[in-house]
């Protein structure tokens, strides 16, 4: 796990996508806003391929926010799924939480293959840049894993079959047509006065739409769920 922190104010909790990095474009961009809306933003950089979601995904976050007086947290994808575990944080913001296998990647092969004691990248993602998001820049769809180990697999799955029960003021931001994660296990897990969907790719930030909807993520970042209330 590697974090890179930025700006100052009070401390805002980053638990990036599996693949993104705080230096890749659209990444940075949503950085950059938090920065500029007055956050001290720790950007939390997670490992592709794992063995064990509790030793290597969940402890070690848990153990750095720990460290913080107080956070409000922002999650994306697999970030979503670890930081559905996390404990204590003033407001709770999920960008496309992956609580759940997208149905496309759900067949009896992938099944199988999750229960292979192997931890190499082998199944490929078939995860495309129309997929991601429009705007995702050049680096970052170079440096997207094209593959994922069984290993990672099996604890994603562990973890889903895992997950708490959802807070009541978190809020969800998520597209209906995600092609990455499971949309249908987003809404049947968030209650709809908590979820604000989006047309666009899996990852908000680079969507085309990710400026009309910058404001509300950062009111929901303050506010929490009361920023969605008419």
């Amino acid at each position: 796990m590697n974090t890179a922190v930025y700006g100052t104010g009070p401390d805002l909790v980053f638990v990036l996508g599996w693949g993104n990095k705080p230096e890749h474009g659209t990444v940075r961009w949503l950085i950059d806003h938090l920065v500029e809306a007055g956050y001290r933003v720790h950007a939390i950089e997670i490992p592709t391929t794992i063995t064990d979601f509790d030793a290597e995904y969940l402890q070690p976050v848990a153990e750095y926010v720990a460290t913080l007086s107080s956070y409000r947290l922002l999650t994306h994808s697999t970030g979503g799924l670890i930081g559905a575990f996390l404990t204590g944080p003033d407001t709770r913001v999920y960008l496309s939480p992956w609580w759940g296998i997208h149905e496309d990647q759900d067949g009896l092969l992938a099944r199988v293959f999750a229960r292979l004691p192997i931890a190499r990248p082998l199944f490929p993602t078939g995860i495309d840049a129309e997929a991601i998001g429009t705007l995702a820049s050049g680096d970052q769809l170079a440096d997207a894993p094209d593959a994922v180990a069984p290993t990672f697999l099996r604890e994603i799955r562990r973890a889903q079959a895992a997950l708490p029960s959802f807070p009541s003021d978190a809020v969800v931001f998520f597209s209906p047509d995600d092609q990455v994660v499971s949309s249908a296990a987003i809404q049947e897990r968030a209650p709809a006065a908590n979820r604000v969907p989006y047309d666009g790719g899996h990852e908000l930030f680079s969507s085309t739409v990710r400026e009309e909807y910058l404001p509300l993520v950062l009111d929901a970042i303050e506010s929490g769920a009361t920023a969605l209330e008419p």
